[in-house]
């Protein structure tokens, strides 16, 4: 079996809608059932870790990096 060179199978991409029909189920409920409503748990992390995590201090960073920077920046512009 000889391939074609140069053959393209989509002229272009498509967006499906989350109330679109696919495979007996919408787009949003397959969502939903594949991330799991990854955005949701993200966000939760994301505040237990501001919560319970370590306390970055900018005055103790031993590598410089944004973040570093504009902490002391931020701590010295009062």
């Amino acid at each position: 079996m000889k391939l074609k060179r140069g053959s393209k199978r989509f002229s272009s991409p498509t967006v499906l809608r989350g109330d679109a029909p696919f495979l007996g189920a919408t787009v949003k409920e397959w969502d939903d059932a594949l991330t799991g409503n990854m955005e949701k748990s993200l966000a939760r992390v994301k505040i237990l870790a501001q919560e319970h995590g370590p306390k970055r201090d900018a005055s103790k960073a031993t590598t410089f990096d944004l973040a570093s920077f504009a902490g002391k920046r931020l701590a010295t512009a009062k």
